[in-house]
């Protein structure tokens, strides 16, 4: 997910209003834009642009992963299995296409030359994934099984910190090491199965990367003269996010349930308050689908939250919700949702100065959330959660369909913004 200036990538002057001619078609020359004009960039192909494989393996393994709740005798565990593995799998293959995708932007503001990971080392990449996966199925907590686990996080995190540190890029090191804190996020799945500890982990992680990108966007959106600048992050979200991160450290320190949900609370409080603080009328004006769908995926976040503070002080206020209820409002909801918002954008259609959702990635996301919100409607219902399990599983199925529809064509750049100066009419 991208953060403004300071954490990941900025938003594209686009974002203000510009437009101009792009011609969709087969792959080839991209038009790219240098100094407001309109100039050739070959086109990388599909090893060439790390998101491409990256972006398409999340979506697949979403489908996937959900099927052990699907079909019988499937996995031996299909508790741990599927959370291990939409952590890992899942979230760690659009974490390192995102990732991949800004670092050659870091570089160039450094001065160092754009240069992201060259094709050999992206399939290196897929292949440490792939070797993931087959490592998770396997049973016990054996060295070997723990090394193919750490493959393709580790990997990552080497293909961000060489550039990264040979740049000196110092301010970037804590997202470069991004993929090592989702590692251990994983493992610690794997061997104690704290899966509210996974859950607010991954909610401190979309907290502080959401809580910039999202307004940030917007402000852009909305043609305010001045974007959010490193360091201009308000009080209000500064303090909701340290107050999440206090919930966890508790959490994991072993502090009691009603001190972790009272904590859960105040931070729930905190997120929503910063919405206060965004242009979301100026931004949302005029029909902006990109930007709901990242604030709508947003909203779960203080939702989530307040389900799961709740779930912790007093398990039967909301009348008996159990608490991986709750948890799922963070994963599916949240998680789910903000990552496909983000990974959406690079299959938008480009129009003059914004991003077109269109009918099949809007279809995507809204399965998405619905699949959510059923998730929390039938919890007393358990035979039936089937149904948002499928509901989950087909919208994912669609957004990838979308995006090997959208790889007939040219790669746009940048990738998650519209650029000024063009518009690309073949992407869906």
């Amino acid at each position: 997910m991208p953060v403004l200036d300071g954490a990941l990538h900025r938003p594209s002057q686009a974002d203000r209003g510009s437009g101009g001619a792009y011609p969709s078609g087969k792959r080839g020359p991209v038009p790219a834009v240098r100094g407001g004009r309109l100039s050739a960039a070959p086109d990388k192909g599909f090893w060439g642009a790390p998101h491409l494989p990256l972006f398409l393996m999340a979506a697949v393994w979403a489908v996937l992963v959900p099927l052990v709740w699907l079909i019988p005798d499937l996995s031996d565990d299909p508790v741990g299995w599927h959370r291990q593995e939409l952590i890992l799998g899942f979230a760690g293959a659009a974490m390192g296409g995102y990732l991949l995708t800004a670092l050659p932007h870091w570089l160039k503001q450094a001065g160092a030359g754009a240069k992201g990971p060259g094709r050999r080392a992206v399939q290196a990449l897929v292949l440490a994934w792939i070797a993931g996966r087959i490592a998770a199925a396997q049973p016990g907590d054996g060295a070997l099984v723990l090394l193919g686990i750490a493959a393709y996080p580790v990997a990552l995190a080497l293909s961000l910190l060489i550039p990264v540190l040979s740049a000196r890029l110092w301010r970037r090191l804590p997202i470069a090491l991004a993929p090592v804190g989702l590692l251990a996020v994983g493992v610690g799945l794997r061997l104690g199965g704290d899966g509210l500890a996974a859950a607010l982990a991954m909610a401190l992680i979309v907290a502080v990367v959401g809580g910039r990108i999202v307004p940030a966007f917007l402000a852009s959106r909305a043609a305010q003269a001045t974007p959010l600048q490193r360091g201009a992050l308000p009080a209000m979200a500064r303090l909701a996010d340290a107050v999440l991160a206090l919930a966890l450290v508790g959490h994991l320190a072993g502090v009691g349930d009603s001190v972790t949900g009272g904590l859960l609370l105040a931070a729930a409080a905190g997120q929503a308050a910063r919405m206060g603080r965004w242009p979301l009328a100026a931004g949302l004006a005029g029909g902006q689908g990109d930007l709901l769908m990242l604030v709508l995926a947003w909203v779960w976040l203080p939702v989530g939250l307040t389900l799961t503070g709740a779930g912790l002080i007093l398990p039967d206020a909301l009348a008996g919700l159990p608490l991986p209820t709750g948890l799922h409002a963070l994963t599916m909801g949240l998680m789910g949702g903000m990552i496909l918002a983000v990974m959406a954008r690079a299959y938008m259609r480009r129009a003059p100065g914004a991003l077109r959702v269109g009918a099949g990635l809007a279809l995507a996301f809204a399965l998405v959330m619905i699949s959510t919100l059923l998730r929390l409607i039938l919890s007393a219902t358990p035979v039936a959660l089937s149904v948002p399990a499928a509901l989950w599983c087909l919208g994912w199925a669609v957004f990838t369909l979308c995006a090997l529809r959208s790889m007939a064509g040219p790669t746009p750049h940048p990738v998650l913004s519209a650029a000024r100066g063009y518009s690309i009419s073949g992407l869906h």
